[in-house]
């Protein structure tokens, strides 16, 4: 039994980028198929359901020790509760609440499975397998500059002249940003950011042996697709990221001893990250350089700005309950009369979006959940090791990307990154074996 769920959660991991999913229904006001008010199956759905079957027959809820954190989530999945009762589509809510409490099971599923059952070892290797495999079609979604017939694997249908598809414009011309099979290129970035940490920490920290080739054949071609997506804050994280350990390094020297190993491991690593980035560069500079320049004009940002003012202005009006789990883009709907129907979406924003469906409470109770984390975190790590330095700037990157993108809150590759992120976070970090 124990064998067949490892089996059943590695299949999960290596799972999550796919987009393999049955809309039940379409709740919609003007009866438009719109993403965020459809009811949805994944895949990765039955998996976790198959876990929660096997997580039914054991005694892992005996294990659970109540910290501060615990308190504070479970008072957030209260309130998103009760604010079902506060929303216009009570249905859609609902099913936005299950959501919830379906990656409240994940979270401490994985929390006390890693205890007892499975191998963080194992787990790089899923990972960095699963980003392997997004990477090369990613690549080749780059090459071709359309996509490449993978429905199966939910893979969207990508033309550089659709209307919605995501691009680099440059000139007067159009480039395909990567999405391998995830619904958009941002959520590409952040399942390549996981691939990349799997990769350094799998690569830097074990103790045993690591092939030179592994950078050549496995970080490379990882690396480059995370910049085919051109993803600006999950790319500026990564670098900031880089920049942070390196200047604690620097600056604690002593604190932080480095082994001759482990030097060497990094040069190799710092070499062909220079190398990817330079030809990279080389060979894209001019959609390099359009996506660099950042304007006020610009729609991604603009639109960020008025996702981010209207759902202020919803927090602020209804203070409490918000209004209603999964409720933010149905309010639009039935409030505001746009051109695109692709302008109905959530704030590009998960606090802010989390503030407008579930009031101030609820974000003060997920923020205090955070929080606690982290203390309990850097209180019983201390901090010692590298390892736990990179884990926490890790983690603090995935928080930030939710500053900037919803994804994490909204989609469900995205929700399962974040929910899993900080069930690690609740065991931890990582460890070295």
């Amino acid at each position: 039994m124990a064998k067949i769920e490892r089996i059943i959660f590695y299949f999960l991991i290596f799972c999550i980028p796919f987009q393999t999913r049955i809309i039940l229904w379409q709740l919609s006001p003007n009866n438009d198929f719109n993403e965020w008010t459809s009811v949805f199956v994944y895949g990765t759905d039955l998996l976790i359901l198959l876990l929660f079957l096997f997580w039914s027959l054991k005694k892992f809820p005996s294990l659970i020790k109540p910290n501060f954190a615990d308190f504070s989530l479970v008072i957030f999945v209260a309130i998103s509760g009760f604010s079902v009762l506060a929303a216009g589509n009570k249905s859609l809510s609902l099913y936005n609440f299950l959501k919830i409490l379906e990656f409240l099971f994940l979270f401490y599923y994985f929390r006390f499975a890693l205890k007892n059952l499975l191998k963080p070892a194992h787990i790089l290797i899923l990972i960095i397998a699963s980003g392997l495999f997004q990477s090369a079609l990613a690549i080749a979604q780059s090459f071709f500059q359309h996509s490449l017939g993978l429905k199966m694997l939910g893979e969207s249908i990508l033309k550089t002249n659709f209307s919605g598809v995501a691009v680099v414009l440059f000139g007067d011309e159009k480039f395909l940003r990567a999405y391998g099979t995830l619904p958009h290129p941002n959520i590409l970035a952040a399942w390549l950011f996981v691939a990349i940490f799997a990769f350094y920490f799998w690569y830097l920290y074990e103790k045993k042996e690591r092939p030179l080739w592994a950078i050549f054949l496995i970080y490379a071609p990882i690396l480059l697709a995370f910049l085919l997506t051109f993803s600006r804050v999950a790319i500026g994280l990564w670098i900031v990221g880089l920049a942070i350990r390196l200047a604690f390094v620097s600056l604690r020297r002593k604190s932080y001893p480095i082994s001759s190993i482990f030097k060497k491991r990094v040069l190799f690593l710092a070499a062909v990250s220079c190398l990817v980035v330079l030809a990279f560069s080389f060979l894209l500079w001019p959609q390099v350089s359009s996506r660099i320049s950042l304007s006020e004009k610009e729609l991604a940002v603009s639109e960020r700005i008025f996702y981010n003012k209207l759902a202020s202005a919803e927090a602020v009006s209804k203070p409490i309950l918000g209004l209603g789990t999964g409720q933010f883009v149905w309010h639009m709907l039935t409030s505001f009369d746009f051109d695109e129907n692709y302008l109905y979406q959530p704030v590009h924003n998960i606090y802010l979006l989390i503030a407008a469906e579930t009031g101030f409470l609820g974000l003060a109770a997920f923020l205090a959940f955070v929080f606690f984390l982290i203390w309990h975190y850097t209180k019983k790590t201390e901090l010692k090791m590298l390892y736990h330095l990179s884990f926490l700037i890790f983690f603090s990157s995935i928080l930030v990307i939710g500053l900037f993108d919803h994804f994490l809150w909204t989609i469900q590759q995205g929700q399962i990154i974040l929910w899993l992120t900080l069930g690690l976070m609740a065991d931890m970090g990582l460890k070295p074996s």
